[in-house]
């Protein structure tokens, strides 16, 4: 699983946790940036499906982010600790039950920064850490901020933890709302938004199937709107079940898709 970035549009990723544990596909590592990280890091610390999703329905922007203006941001998140000891089975990556890797960027080299070890509240915190709006973490020498710069979909990270079959989750990062933009948060999402575009080619080859499920009515701040999404992850989920159960029973040698096949799937993946 590759889960990307998208603020509360990322509460879908847990409806398509939900049909895949439902229907007993097989996880066997994740990789997550921002949101993505968060829902990833707590499933795969063992915490209950219905566990997190009672946390996410009651979650608003005031549990993660502790206003206080500074040179580098509007606010810290370092209320995503509390959320972390909360929620999760393990604060550390070595004891998680599946295998996770937390992209963040690193801004003095522009690189991501795939974090597989120690501390999981530092990799999430500096994964999630969105620019202008959150301050950057540092963790030894490196100064980190959101992953969704460099990786808004972590289908690399996924590959390189030993996935045979990589699922990415997109949500996109887009602020939710009309017209021009009203304040600097709408202004810097926009900008990420049109940088990101540009990026799908990267991430998507290494994918076999992409989900998109349908969010783009929800807003980076609609928190309170957390079933829709869910609802929108599940019924994506569901659509792309006949691809997945066919890779299962085919065995793990998913590049042998023909190539009229792939068309098809991406086609179809579009058209969606």
């Amino acid at each position: 699983m590759a889960l990307g970035g998208g603020f509360a549009r990322g509460f879908a990723h847990l409806g398509v946790l939900q049909v895949l544990e439902q229907h007993h596909i097989p996880i066997s590592c994740i990789a997550g940036t921002s949101v993505g990280s968060i829902l990833g890091a707590a499933y795969a610390s063992g915490a209950s499906l219905a566990r997190i999703m009672a946390t996410c329905r009651t979650l608003r922007l005031r549990d993660i982010a502790r206003w206080r203006v500074s040179r580098l941001g509007f606010a810290s998140n370092h209320r995503l600790g509390d959320l972390i000891e909360r929620v999760f089975e393990a604060r550390q990556f070595e004891d998680l039950h599946i295998p996770m890797a937390v992209v963040a960027t690193d801004l003095n080299s522009g690189e991501p920064v795939v974090i597989t070890h120690g501390n999981l509240i530092d990799a999430i915190r500096a994964s999630c850490a969105f620019p202008g709006l959150f301050e950057p973490v540092e963790i030894g020498t490196r100064c980190l901020a959101d992953g969704g710069l460099v990786a808004p979909v972590p289908t690399r990270a996924a590959r390189d933890l030993g996935a045979e079959y990589v699922l990415g989750v997109s949500v996109g990062v887009q602020d939710g709302y009309r017209g021009t933009p009203s304040n600097i948060f709408q202004v810097v999402s926009r900008a990420v938004t049109a940088a990101q575009k540009h990026q799908h080619e990267v991430w998507e080859r290494h994918a076999d199937l992409v989900l998109r499920p349908d969010v783009q009515s929800l807003a980076w701040d609609d928190f309170e709107r957390a079933d829709e999404a869910i609802e929108a992850g599940a019924a994506a989920a569901r659509s792309a079940l006949p691809r997945i159960q066919k890779f299962l029973a085919r065995g793990p040698n998913v590049r042998e898709y023909d190539a009229q096949e792939q068309a098809q799937l991406w086609l179809a993946e579009a058209v969606r």
